[in-house]
């Protein structure tokens, strides 16, 4: 599977059921050396989409639990973002 086939889909954190964004408005951080995926950056977004500052969220990949179809499914737990 290839990046560009994921961007559409809509990431949901399965502890509350929130929409955190579309993969494709995030970055993922790659080891360069043996290129796993080690974490995903949620940019927390303002009224219409547009950047509030820079706030952002790392994401350990491992709490990725499923990517499916038209979704990514995180569990992120009660620490939320």
């Amino acid at each position: 599977m290839i990046f560009s086939e994921l961007t559409n889909r809509e990431i949901i954190n399965t502890f509350d059921g929130s929409r955190l964004g579309l993969l494709g408005d995030s970055d993922l951080v790659i080891n360069s050396r043996t290129g796993k995926i080690l974490s995903l950056v949620l940019f927390k977004r303002g009224l219409l989409g547009l950047a509030r500052g820079r706030s952002e969220s790392i994401l350990s990949w491992t709490a990725v639990k499923k990517i499916g179809q038209d979704m990514i499914i995180l569990d992120i737990g009660k620490k939320g973002l």
